[in-house]
């Protein structure tokens, strides 16, 4: 950062995969890059399957009355709200955004290395993401 101060790391474990949950992720995301911070999110379960090639962006809500989902799929048709993909775009142009996908999870819900979305930066295990914690100033569970 140019004011001398240490870049601020945020760590983010993204279990679930209900769109507003994942977009939340993503928009917190994008606000630690813009001020200057890095982001690291390890997806596992439902996180883990947005990041399935052809499934970041469908409209899956958990624990939510039905309307909820009728609202979002009505703003992302007015264009009022984004993609999750574009949003993950968006944190990959700012840099310092990393993402990672749970080898245990991949295991448990069959799901390859080549399944999954470019953005997606390599596959570790709880415990070497857990290290990545150790140096996290702020960690999220969503």
């Amino acid at each position: 950062m140019s004011d001398g101060k240490k870049g601020f790391k945020y760590c983010i474990f993204l279990h679930s995969g209900s769109y507003d949950r994942v977009y939340q992720a993503i928009s917190i995301s994008t606000v630690v890059l813009a001020m200057g911070g890095e982001v690291q999110i390890f997806c596992s379960y439902g996180g883990l399957l947005r990041m399935v090639k052809g499934r970041t962006d469908e409209v899956i809500v958990e624990g939510e009355p039905e309307p909820f989902k009728a609202e979002i799929e009505k703003n992302l048709n007015r264009g009022t709200l984004d993609h999750i993909s574009d949003l993950l775009e968006t944190a990959h142009r700012f840099g310092g955004f990393h993402i990672y996908a749970c080898t245990a999870s991949m295991a448990v819900l069959n799901i390859a290395r080549n399944e999954l979305i470019d953005l997606v930066d390599a596959s570790m295990g709880l415990v070497s993401f857990l290290e990545l914690v150790k140096e996290a100033d702020k960690v999220l569970y969503i």
